[in-house]
């Protein structure tokens, strides 16, 4: 025997090794993804229905189901009356925020209205970390006192170019049915800024007293109405 075909065994168990090594490699790295995405749905469909906005609606629904077993059923009424109203249009003026990439922008020119005036209307389009899209405008705001749209648009193109992660602040629903879309109110590099961003902390400041005084306010009126108060 060659000194090569002494070799050949040797080389045969290393191919099959290397070749198993290889699908292991392989299967880890499918499943490896598989796990990012089921984390990244989860956590997308977790953020949707336990946002703090979901979980306001809920305690005004607990709230009228207390005061409805405790006996107060006007008073249960309400509650929902007065507060799914107050919880909408809190909710549409809420600030939340989305990381993930830019992926495109435009500018529509508006259809004319009565006196055929038109604008012309900014677009940011983005795929957020759960690889689902999201469609905003970029409108000024004298509520939110954003006067810089300008810079937002030039920042979202910019970020588009450069391919980089950001966090968008923004308010607003998107309805596909009435073709409205959210507003972006500030961007920058993906992270939890807004968090501390002067808008978000005075908009949840007052939330918390409005909410906190929305609740006092029915539980007081319990305890007036109650027998032998």
């Amino acid at each position: 025997m060659t000194f090569e075909g002494a070799w050949l065994p040797f080389l045969f168990v290393a191919n099959n090794v290397r070749d198993r090594l290889g699908r292991i490699d392989y299967t880890a790295a499918a499943a490896r993804r598989l796990l990012c995405l089921i984390q990244g749905e989860g956590l997308a469909m977790l953020q949707a229905w336990a946002s703090i906005g979901y979980l306001v609606l809920l305690a005004i629904g607990l709230l009228a189901f207390i005061l409805r077993r405790g006996g107060s059923p006007v008073l249960a009424i309400a509650a929902l009356v007065v507060g799914v109203p107050l919880w909408f249009g809190w909710e549409y003026a809420r600030p939340t925020w989305t990381s993930g990439l830019i992926t495109g922008t435009e500018v529509r020119r508006s259809d004319p209205d009565s006196r055929g005036r038109t604008t012309d209307i900014e677009y940011i389009y983005m795929r957020n970390r759960s690889d689902r899209g999201v469609e905003l405008v970029n409108d000024d705001s004298w509520w939110w006192l954003k006067r810089n749209s300008e810079r937002v648009f030039n920042d979202a193109k910019t970020a588009q170019d450069r391919n980089t992660e950001m966090t968008l602040l923004w308010n607003r629903w998107r309805s596909t049915l009435l073709s409205k879309y959210p507003n972006a109110i500030a961007i920058g590099r993906a992270g939890a800024w807004p968090w501390w961003s002067l808008r978000t902390i005075v908009f949840y400041g007052l939330s918390i007293v409005l909410w906190v005084g929305f609740f006092y306010a029915f539980v007081r009126l319990r305890r007036a109405s109650a027998p032998g108060a």
